[in-house]
């Protein structure tokens, strides 16, 4: 299974269940029950790759009462989760040429200057994707009174 495609079919899901529901308290409340396991498996997901703990402690769901959207991702403090989650190419360092050809090295745990993706929000999505449902589901049976 593709993990971005599952992402963005849960969203797409998760954006047509939040539609239909037109008290706001109630989006809410179901949004964020949606979110609880997602939040909680990404933070088991990145504990392998941690040193601090600052990017595990930061990752958090928040309701947007605005756009009415729930959001998981990191506070401030964790900025470079989008590093871990999409992987990055930093800025050349050191020019090397090999076999007449120039390549750029950054250090000598990454020579060609990529970091390796280690995601943890899509996995997390596509793993509890029928987890998430059936807690939405229910709250929503719940607060409706059904």
């Amino acid at each position: 299974m593709d993990v971005s495609n599952g992402f963005e079919l849960l969203a797409a899901d998760l954006e047509k269940i939040a539609g239909r529901v037109t008290d706001k308290r109630v989006k809410q409340k179901v949004l964020e029950a949606g979110a609880e396991p997602v939040v909680e498996h990404a933070k088991r997901n990145i504990r392998p790759h941690r040193r601090t703990g600052t990017l595990e402690n930061s990752i958090r769901d928040e309701y947007d009462p605005k756009t009415g959207q729930q959001r998981i991702g990191w506070t401030n403090r964790g900025f470079y989760g989008r590093f871990h989650e999409d992987g990055y190419r930093p800025r050349p360092g050191i020019a090397i040429i090999r076999n007449g050809k120039r390549t750029w090295k950054n250090s000598r745990k990454n020579p060609r200057g990529r970091t390796v993706q280690n995601p943890h929000i899509r996995p997390a999505f596509a793993a509890e994707r029928e987890n998430v449902f059936r807690l939405m589901f229910s709250t929503l049976q719940k607060e409706s009174g059904g």
